[in-house]
């Protein structure tokens, strides 16, 4: 099977979004899903991207997408890749759909002069085996905290 990944564009945002709310369902967290295309639209297309997309396509079309964005390594001084979201079509995985989006990643991560690719994975999230076998490792040092838009106003306060 043949895989081409290139950057998604604004006219991308509808294939976008369905990934995105496949991902939600295959968690059993479609509840949380808030975000319309529009928004995708908006925020990584706009003046100023928050975010960048990948989709890899089979025979025109689209089987999987990755959404990632840059941070900054402090302690390092060079940039972070932070992949945020990797999703391929279940009938497509295992065929190397997965592998082809994140080898993609890591060409622009070295093309960015980062110094580590990030991801974030629940802990229930079967892909976990996946990103082992290509290298990944868990860092067990650092927890993850969040505050939501509720907070907000508590502490700016």
């Amino acid at each position: 099977m043949k895989i081409r990944v290139h950057p998604a564009t604004i006219e991308d945002c509808d294939i976008l979004h369905a990934f995105i709310e496949e991902l939600a369902r295959s968690l059993n967290l479609s509840h949380k899903m808030q975000s319309h295309p529009d928004d995708l639209r908006r925020d990584g297309f706009g003046r100023e991207p928050k975010f960048k997309a990948i989709i890899a396509s089979s025979v025109n079309q689209p089987v999987g997408i990755a959404l990632y964005f840059f941070t900054y390594s402090s302690w390092a001084a060079r940039s972070v890749l932070n992949l945020h979201d990797i999703i391929v079509s279940k009938e497509f995985r295992g065929k190397g759909v997965g592998r082809h989006l994140i080898a993609y990643l890591a060409i622009k991560a070295k093309q960015e002069e980062c110094c580590r690719i990030d991801l974030e994975v629940r802990s229930y999230n079967q892909a976990r085996k996946f990103y082992e076998k290509l290298g990944f490792s868990q860092d067990t040092s650092n927890l993850i905290y969040e505050i939501d838009q509720n907070q907000f106003d508590i502490l700016s306060q």
